[in-house]
């Protein structure tokens, strides 16, 4: 028996890495030596595995397990890719021997696949199955290119075997890696075949995730940015807000005080047609000067920049406060206001004139809106360590699909002609806003036809709590 026959000598001398795995290749000799058995390829998918899915390039993942198979197939490998328009886009031609470089790079430039082409990627655009040939005969390269220097380049590196495997990752495709052999003694077969397939699927799978990380970093980013934008924007918006409602205020309060000094007889006697005009000019101005006063508000609780200074308040107090202020609403309107049971010692934790100005715009909105001669009813009760007072009326009511528009910003049920209130619509977004400010809430229970409620909740305050 021979040296070549013995298994204890066959491959003596053969290169082998650290981790004592054969090499595809023999010692800077381009001979081809004996492949791994089907553990070891096993082992090498599974240590590829590994090492793909610690990148997110997916270029720098699909040639780095191309450039780890070629040893173990003893192969140059040419990698192409796919253009949203189907198009093949040549990505690389690698190569075992750096010495060969210069004719990989004529390949890679000077012959990119061609749509015709009976062999190679561009079948696999049309078919996106695998392609194995075992033996590349001249017949099949002549028919697979008239270029005679590319015949000329192929017949110097001596291909004999293919292999083209199809990259596809949830039902697309990527690209197609080729393999080619060039070793005369062994030919690719269907257990080659599936050893690629394996390879190139693990490789897509790869690439895929990395894709998906970097469109989920990609929106991480662009979502970040558009909340800088908008902060930056709404701060923008604010600002304008505030800057307009001072403008605004300074020529208004020159109105109201014009028409004072008119009304005083300060600028010579007045007939009574002169004071009716005037007295509707100080409502005018009165209005606008409300309507601006809600925007800087709004303007300050929208961006947080609005004071408060929470205290013990007594609740009768307050209520009995703002009575006057709404008072020549009510007797305008014919509304029947009241106030039921609220106990006298009740107190809540919050901002005596921010409360003053919920209470307000609560009451003012139920004058507009309650029908002349409705009644108008203000109450008090204690709900869990919170404060509750209501208003209700027995106005129009709300339709359950606008319970919470109404809070929105510059919201007003009724437009246009149909509108039967003036006012900017602030005045419930800024209720709301300046009582959970102070750790409570503005709510409201309506049925369509027979009225509204609407309900402000605060904390109550603890020495209420030991009076109760």
């Amino acid at each position: 028996m021979n040296d070549s026959a013995d298994p204890s000598k066959r491959g003596s001398g053969r290169p082998e890495n650290g981790s004592g795995r054969t090499l595809g290749y023999g010692s800077g000799r381009g001979r081809f030596v004996e492949r791994r058995k089907p553990e070891r390829r096993a082992l090498f998918l599974a240590d590829l595995s590994r090492i793909l899915f610690e990148s997110f390039d997916g270029d720098e993942i699909l040639l780095t397990a191309v450039r780890l198979a070629m040893p173990e197939l003893a192969a140059w490998a040419i990698v192409d890719l796919t253009s949203e328009e189907g198009e093949m886009q040549r990505l690389a031609v690698l190569h075992p021997d750096p010495t060969l470089a210069p004719i990989a790079h004529e390949l890679e430039t000077r012959y990119p696949p061609a749509k015709d082409d009976i062999v190679g990627a561009p079948v696999i655009i049309r078919t996106q199955q695998p392609e194995l040939l075992p033996e590349l005969t001249n017949d099949i390269i002549d028919q697979a290119t008239l270029d005679k220097r590319y015949l000329a380049l192929l017949n110097t590196l001596g291909f004999c075997s293919l292999m083209v495997l199809p990259l596809k990752a949830r039902g697309r495709l990527l690209g197609a890696v080729s393999f080619i052999g060039v070793h005369p003694e062994q030919r690719y077969t269907p257990k080659d075949l599936l050893f690629g397939e394996d390879l190139v699927g693990r490789t897509a799978m790869a690439m895929d995730n990395a894709r998906l990380y970097q469109e989920a970093h990609l929106a991480k980013e662009e979502a970040i940015a558009a909340v800088a934008r908008a902060v930056i924007a709404d701060r923008a918006k604010n600002d304008f807000l505030a800057t307009m409602s001072h403008e605004l205020r300074t020529p208004l309060n020159a109105i109201a005080g014009y028409a004072e000094l008119l009304e005083l007889g300060m600028r010579g006697p007045i007939n009574e047609q002169q004071r009716e005009a005037i007295l509707r000019i100080r409502r005018s101005q009165h209005h606008l000067l409300g309507i601006v006063n809600d925007i800087l508000t709004f303007a300050k609780t929208d961006s947080g920049r609005i004071p408060i200074d929470l205290q013990p308040t007594p609740v009768i107090p307050a209520l009995e406060s703002v009575q006057f202020l709404v008072e020549p609403m009510f007797t305008s309107n014919e509304i029947e206001f009241s106030m039921a049971s609220c106990d006298s010692g009740l107190s809540v934790v919050a901002d005596r004139d921010r409360l003053q100005q919920i209470l307000v715009n609560l009451l003012s909105n139920a004058a507009k809106f309650s029908a002349p001669g409705g009644p108008v009813v203000v109450s008090c009760d204690v709900r869990d360590h919170l404060v509750a007072i209501k208003v209700e009326d027995k106005g129009r009511g709300i339709k359950d699909d606008k319970l919470e528009a109404i809070f929105e910003p510059f919201v007003q049920l009724s437009t246009g002609l149909t509108r039967t209130a003036d006012g900017s619509g602030l005045g419930l977004s800024i209720s709301r806003e300046l009582a959970r400010m102070m750790g409570g809430d503005v709510t409201v229970e309506s049925t369509e036809g027979e009225g509204s409620t609407f309900t402000l909740t605060l904390p109550l305050s603890p020495p209420a709590v030991q009076v109760l």
